[in-house]
């Protein structure tokens, strides 16, 4: 009689399990630095099995099997990682090799790029439901809104910073972040005016910039070093017809906070708000802001995201790191 209860409570046990969510039993790869960053910021790093290059962020990521770049997936290396599933954000690729890993019996699953604040919470939020982390989801948002920058409510008679975002300055040109980019995001939200209009990260005349004057400059770190430093930076000859690299007003940031939509992009509008705060109580500065109308970009998008336009050279080397 022991041994048949023994027996009955172990098929039981079974049965118990074979009933738990599926989610458990798949073994996850993830494709694209956001959606990696947000599924580790959910608690949820456990769940994945490997990562593409461009998942930089946590640092726990680098312990991660690596699949690839995830616009120039391997199959031979997801399959390799035995992953029974693969999140892939959008832009991943190419669709040769998705296919051929459905063929394989791997479960391929696409996932939106968030473009503004408004679909990175509903991405949080979907990415909570699937790893059954929901409370982890609404702390995430909650802590995201919480770190932004109160803004003032009524306009004031002075004109808001004006402000380009520096991907490149060398003899090949400066390239800078305009509309559809999160560096233009970062703008908006810490209510400051980007003076580039196009789309992506391009290059820029030297006319453009004589006339324009921006407030102040923002450049990623990686940028910066690779010039020797914020002082050598503030020299390039490229950017000698800029008022603000002759004073030096520039604020240098964490490549992946200025340039990739994560879990910190409170913390990256808040660092680019205070910066802009210290700038604008510089003599320098108040002088041309007063209030005057603007003659360029004076609608602010309410939505923009990670950048499009043409890859080249330094470009894709910042993208490849992001996982833009």
């Amino acid at each position: 009689m022991k041994t048949f209860s023994s027996a009955l409570s172990i098929v039981t046990l079974l049965l118990s399990l074979s009933a738990m969510p599926s989610l458990a039993k798949e073994r996850i790869a993830s494709a694209g630095g956001t959606l990696t960053d947000i599924i580790f910021a959910l608690g949820a790093g456990d769940q994945l099995l490997a990562v593409d290059t461009s998942s930089t962020s946590p640092a726990a990521a680098a312990n991660k099997a690596s699949i690839g770049y995830y616009r120039s997936l391997s199959a031979e290396s997801l399959i390799a990682t035995g992953a029974t599933e693969l999140w892939a954000l959008e832009g991943t690729g190419p669709a040769a090799t998705l296919s051929q890993l459905r063929n394989t019996g791997i479960k391929v699953e696409h996932f939106a790029k968030p473009r503004d604040l408004a679909e990175l919470y509903e991405f949080i939020g979907l990415l909570g439901a699937k790893l059954q982390k929901e409370a982890a989801a609404t702390a995430l948002i909650n802590q995201i809104k919480q770190s932004l920058p109160v803004l003032p409510a009524t306009k004031t008679e002075v004109k808001p910073l004006s402000a380009l975002f520096v991907l490149q300055a060398s003899s090949r040109g400066v390239i800078v972040a305009g509309s559809e980019t999160v560096p233009d995001l970062l703008f908006h939200y810490s209510a400051m005016q980007n003076l580039a209009t196009h789309n992506g990260f391009k290059p820029i005349s030297a006319e453009f910039l004589m006339l324009q004057q921006p407030d102040l400059l923002v450049v990623p770190e990686h940028v910066a070093q690779s010039a020797g430093g914020l002082n050598a930076f503030c020299q390039l000859p490229e950017l000698r017809m800029l008022a603000a690299a002759k004073d030096c007003r520039v604020l240098v940031m964490d490549s992946l906070l200025s340039m990739g939509m994560t879990s910190r992009i409170g913390e990256a509008i808040q660092q680019l708000y205070q910066f802009g705060q210290q700038m604008a109580l510089t003599p320098a500065t108040s002088q041309s802001r007063l209030a005057q109308p603007s003659a360029t970009r004076v609608n602010l998008k309410d939505t923009a995201g990670v950048n499009s336009g043409t890859d080249s050279g330094l470009q894709k080397t910042a993208k490849h790191a992001l996982g833009q």
